[in-house]
């Protein structure tokens, strides 16, 4: 039950689904990390289903910008605004106590929408260009990209939010406990690995490796410059993950 209830607190932290049920304790939080990677796969096939649908009523491109804006409506736009204010801070050129206090700054600079206006559209630019495909596994028709592209930007979450120290003395990271968890990393790696491997065969364990590759070098470059992440920078490497998978499978080197 402390397993269920934890992927339902995960379920409604991150995403806007209405879901009932999951007791908010302090534990139930910090078990709930090592459910990210499941979240990011209902999120993936709820993604899948709809391009699948759209696919049948509409052409390439508003499908496209439909399931985007699906997208961030069933996260709620967490993320995306952890980008803005990650890029507000990151780009004011300023020092670790100004960017901090910047990126915890409510309201947005040209900075968070330049950047979040160039995240859009090329996520729908490569949304776009996805080829016609099928699972890996069985023939329902749906998309491998769409539903393994969630799981690795939740995965990196864990990875950025278990490996690495908070940069404030209060806030989520400390709620998640922040640079501990080795087992909700275990978990939650094993979930994606297993995840990547079902959708995807090989080529996902490569897309997995490639992810975190990306994520520790986002990762380690914000610790020597704040000191560690901030709720704002796990976002942005949600989204930053999701756009890099994306790339990468559009060029399909292997």
């Amino acid at each position: 039950m402390k397993g269920l209830n934890a992927f339902l607190v995960a379920l409604k932290f991150l995403t806007r689904l209405p879901i009932r049920g999951g007791d908010n304790t302090v534990e139930a939080w910090q078990q709930s990390v090592a459910y990210f990677p499941l979240v990011g796969l209902v999120l993936g096939l709820i993604l899948a289903v709809a391009w699948q649908v759209l696919s049948l009523l509409v052409p390439s491109l508003p499908r496209a910008g439909l399931v985007l804006a699906l997208a961030v409506f069933l996260s709620g736009g967490l993320h995306l605004d952890g980008f803005i204010d990650s890029m507000d801070g990151l780009f004011s050129g300023k020092d670790r106590e100004r960017i901090l206090t910047i990126m915890k700054d409510t309201h947005v600079g040209a900075h968070g929408v330049t950047a979040v206006v160039t995240l859009l559209v090329l996520k729908f630019s490569l949304l776009a260009a996805l080829p016609s495909e099928r699972l890996r596994l069985g023939d329902l028709g749906l998309p491998p990209s769409l539903i393994l592209m969630p799981v690795l930007g939740r995965w990196a979450m864990v990875v950025a939010l278990t490996s690495f120290p908070y940069a404030r003395k209060e806030g989520l990271g400390s709620l998640f406990q922040a640079g501990r968890g080795r087992y909700s990393l275990f978990f939650a790696t094993l979930a994606a690995v297993l995840l990547a491997w079902f959708i995807m065969g090989p080529a996902g364990l490569i897309y997995l490796f490639l992810t975190a590759l990306v994520s520790l070098g986002w990762c380690s470059w914000l610790r020597r410059l704040l000191g560690g992440l901030t709720g704002d920078t796990y976002g942005a490497l949600a989204e930053i993950v999701e756009v890099f998978f994306l790339t990468v499978y559009y060029l399909r080197p292997w």
